[in-house]
């Protein structure tokens, strides 16, 4: 008994292929053989690369089936990230802060040619034993009787993107420390700078979803005794 098969190459049948590319980048390819049972099948290693379509691929899924037909269907996916695409977010809010740690506080020009102290009126601010500051009295001018904290903008920013380069020793300890902005940070006031508050590697198939998340500081700066001096921010996958 004999049979004719279409795409026929001797030991095996013309091979299927698909390929898939998501929003985020990701590229899977699949690769579907029919192989003569007759024949030893030869499949690649885990983390296997294949070039296709200009872009390296790893194999991230091998799958042998082995029916009682003529041939042992072999299926092969490879996966891959194709370039980065950065997806940028800022929210701006606003946080309550002690008014003694305002920029003005005690020096500067808060609209009135004054400091806030001077604006209150220094005979009427209260400090404690220590010299730390207790309130205004009720004496004092301008409304401060009672104010006790302030509104400081908070803007944080948010960079997203998928790729294949693993997280780095380097870029990691760059969180909770100042950081030096780059050419795609928001535009912030005169004096604040940024602190790297948080960064995400999450792993899909032969990819990663990156998250680094940065906090913009008031004008005084975030404090580099507590923080260190400045960093270079973690760096974007080229």
């Amino acid at each position: 008994m004999s049979a004719t098969y279409i795409g026929y190459t001797g030991t095996n049948l013309m091979p299927e292929s698909s390929w898939e590319q998501n929003k985020e980048g990701l590229i899977t390819y699949t690769e579907k053989n029919m192989v003569l049972r007759s024949v030893t099948v030869v499949t690649p290693t885990l983390s296997q690369t294949k070039s296709i379509g200009g872009q390296t691929l790893r194999a991230v899924a091998i799958n042998v089936v082995s029916g009682g037909g003529a041939f042992t269907e072999v299926t092969v996916t490879y996966q891959g990230q194709e370039g980065t695409t950065l997806q940028q977010d800022s929210t701006s809010s606003t946080g309550e802060e002690p008014i003694e740690s305002n920029k003005y506080f005690f020096n500067g020009d808060i609209g009135g040619g004054s400091s806030i102290v001077t604006a209150a009126g220094s005979a009427n601010v209260i400090y404690n034993d220590d010299g730390s500051f207790a309130g205004f009295s009720k004496n004092a001018q301008r409304n401060f009787f009672g104010v006790t904290s302030y509104l400081n903008p908070n803007l944080v920013y948010r960079r997203s993107f998928t790729t294949s380069v693993t997280a780095s020793a380097t870029n990691l300890s760059t969180v909770g420390r100042i950081v030096t902005a780059t050419d795609d940070f928001p535009a912030v006031v005169e004096g604040a700078t940024w602190l790297c508050v948080g960064i995400s590697y999450v792993k899909r198939g032969q990819a990663f979803d990156v998250t680094q998340d940065f906090r913009a500081s008031g004008e005084q700066g975030w404090n580099t005794y507590i923080y260190g001096t400045a960093v270079a921010a973690p760096a974007l996958p080229t």
